[in-house]
């Protein structure tokens, strides 16, 4: 009888475990898809201009340099040793929200470890990087 019972308490012990462990697990993934979320708003509000001015703000504040994948050829799409690419996140990784635009943007390619020698333009391997500096609004 006290074996049957300590095994009826185990039981309810280890379920009742098993119910606050997966409560943490979905509080754990509704803070990913949040921070996910936010992080997907900041990056889309995130300006590139060329030159170093951006219309409409004329007073901002060098946060730094920046460098980033601006675009990978269409065979990479599954490539999973990069988990996020983008020019923009890479501005977001490095400085936060406070990226408002990357201005000073210029752009070169970089051939992949299989690209052997000189090549014609355009038949390379590789992707097109950008780089420039992340920059936020100042008020008025």
């Amino acid at each position: 009888m006290n074996r049957l019972m300590l095994n009826i308490v185990a039981l309810a012990v280890a379920a009742a475990l098993t119910v606050a462990g997966c409560s943490a697990v979905a509080k754990e993934d509704a803070s990913i898809k949040t921070r996910n979320e936010a992080e997907e708003a900041a990056v889309k509000r995130i300006v590139v201009v060329e030159g170093d001015q951006v219309p409409g703000h004329p007073k901002f504040t060098e946060l730094g340099r920046v460098q980033g994948v601006c675009v990978r050829a269409p065979w990479y799409d599954d490539d999973s040793s990069i988990a996020r690419i983008g020019f923009k996140h890479a501005a977001y990784d490095k400085y936060g929200d406070k990226v408002d635009a990357i201005i000073r943007v210029d752009s070169f390619f970089v051939t992949d470890n299989q690209s052997y020698g000189i090549q014609e333009p355009g038949s390379a391997a590789g992707h097109l990087n950008c780089q420039g500096t992340a920059v936020h609004f100042e008020p008025g």
